[in-house]
């Protein structure tokens, strides 16, 4: 599985490369740029840096390499006169260069690291120090004067791990100083029975709705706790409040014995769960494993559940592939947009969840269902250029979306890549994963990192 995977990255990669190199996102089927990415229209080769540390682990010496020099030669914020989100740039760009420079000690990823973080930094002079969702890295532009004052906590409430690591191999406190300032802003603002709302006005401190949805700022308050070698206590602490409020407001353990967590509008639950959630079967059980909490067993048979019905959500289309929203009852499935009803785009998250289970647990089926997701990947989303989205997951003739998206090699293969490999590469005592699927070393960790040496 790991040879099959490695193919399928190399697929995705070097169609990539032939075809619109140092561009950020391919259409593998007509064969361009996708000018609709989330990193604008400047090439700034998203699809290069997010490739970088799946390359890596999977011991592709000559792409790592040729993805490097374009990176020293090409790479730059400087001339970027758009708005970009905060979060990617954090998530999905900055965080790949840390990643390979704690992986290698190469100073030209710190150095770019750098570079990205400085141009970011900028958001965060607001009224109250939540940084803005959009920057536009350009300094002196016009652009600034334009930008929304409304920020998701899911976004700036997970920019934490790769902020402090950076300050942690600089030395310098400024970025750390920034997103400890979102904690300590989070912590004393007023929670709506213990949830963190997805939108917050930068500008006023108050939040703009008490829409609340699973969120990676959850996510961040783990990671950040297991990142700092379980020193961050304030971390913890949150954590475990946030959680249990996520279990008193937003689980669902239906009567057919289906577990879910649910959006919540207007303080009534939708009955919907987007795929993008399906992190947080992950969360509960490394969440109860990490911390012990009280009722951890019930954390973990949570997690477990959510897991299974993320699974099933797959097994039960015709591609055995999954939807972009996942309804469990019939006026929520009347809800959905129509686009995201049967639209599945090569996402990581419920990836990730069966390696993570897989390693704490040991139990066989998570290889098995890794197994089905790349057959169907396979089946469905391979055209003879990379790999594309599909519009309609019940549908074995489905048209593609014509997308070849980054978060599918920063993330996805790499998931798979490690769910058939060896505890000890990447071993979950020693890296902690982003938002985005990039690793992050645990402060204290003695790492016993090894990359399998397959055959470039």
């Amino acid at each position: 599985m790991r040879l099959k995977i490695k193919e399928m990255m190399l697929h995705a990669w070097r169609n990539y490369a032939l075809v619109v190199w140092g561009t950020n996102e391919f259409r593998p089927i007509s064969r361009r740029v996708h000018a609709g990415s989330d990193f604008g229209t400047y090439k700034l080769g998203a699809s290069i840096v997010e490739s970088l540390d799946t390359l890596h682990v999977m011991g592709l010496v000559k792409e790592v390499k040729r993805s490097r020099d374009w990176i020293e030669k090409s790479f730059s914020l400087d001339r970027v006169d758009e708005a970009l989100s905060v979060f990617e740039l954090t998530s999905r760009l900055l965080a790949p260069m840390l990643t390979l420079y704690s992986l290698t000690g190469d100073l030209l990823y710190k150095d770019k690291a750098i570079h990205i973080a400085d141009k970011i930094v900028p958001a965060f002079d607001t009224a109250t120090g939540i940084p803005r969702r959009l920057v536009v890295p350009k300094q002196g532009s016009t652009l600034t004067r334009y930008l929304d004052d409304v920020s998701r906590v899911s976004e700036f409430g997970a920019l934490h791990l790769e902020f402090f690591y950076l300050s942690e191999i600089t030395g310098s406190s400024v970025y750390k100083d920034r997103v400890e300032g979102i904690r300590q802003r989070l912590a004393t603002v007023n929670k709506p029975n213990g949830l963190y709302p997805n939108a917050f006005c930068t500008k006023y401190g108050k939040w703009e709705n008490h829409n609340c949805s699973m969120n990676r700022f959850y996510d961040c308050l783990l990671k950040s706790y297991m990142q700092s070698g379980k020193a961050d206590l304030q971390s913890s602490d949150l954590f475990k409040d946030a959680l249990l409020a996520v279990v008193q407001n937003l689980v669902v353990i239906s009567p057919k014995d289906i577990t879910y967590v649910s959006d919540m509008s207007n303080s009534i639950l939708t009955h919907r769960m987007k795929q993008s959630d399906c992190f947080a079967g992950a969360l509960f059980v490394l969440g109860a494993a990490a911390t012990l909490m009280k009722h951890w067993e019930k954390y973990a048979q949570i997690g477990v559940g959510i897991v299974d019905t993320c699974h099933d959500r797959f097994w039960e289309s015709s591609t055995r592939l999954g939807p972009e929203v996942f309804a469990f009852t019939e006026e929520a499935q009347k809800n959905i947009e129509p686009l995201q009803r049967n639209f599945y785009m090569l996402r990581p998250e419920v990836v990730e969840s069966y390696l993570v289970l897989w390693r704490l647990t040991h139990d066989p089926k998570y290889r098995i269902w890794g197994r089905e997701i790349v057959m169907a990947i396979e089946q469905y989303c391979r055209t003879p250029n990379g790999f594309t989205g599909i519009m309609d997951v019940n549908n074995r003739s489905a048209e593609p979306d014509d997308v070849q998206r980054t978060f599918f090699l920063g993330a996805t293969l790499k998931y798979l890549f490690l769910l058939f490999s060896d505890d000890d590469v990447i071993p979950l005592e020693e890296w902690v994963f982003n938002s985005a699927g990039h690793f992050l070393p645990i402060k204290g960790a003695n790492s016993k990192y090894r990359q399998y040496n397959l055959t470039n």
